[in-house]
């Protein structure tokens, strides 16, 4: 059985998608100090859990690619 890699442009897609997930954590963090409306504010920190428990499921996906290698 051959170990599963990524291609170059992959690779490139990858690492755009990580720093789309990672800037998007950033700026729902940061947004969230200032908004003073409690549904907004609720609706921004689900987005935010979800936008984490993503990236987390991103990066257990590419530590199991990894290991397999």
């Amino acid at each position: 059985m051959t170990n599963p890699s990524l291609n170059p442009h992959e690779s490139i897609e990858l690492k755009e998608l990580l720093n789309q997930e990672v800037l998007g954590i950033k700026q729902l963090s940061s947004s969230l100090q200032i908004v003073k409306d409690m549904d907004l504010k609720s609706f921004m920190e689900d987005a935010l859990a979800d936008k984490k428990f993503s990236l987390n499921e991103l990066v257990t996906t590419l530590e199991t690619l990894v290991t397999s290698q």
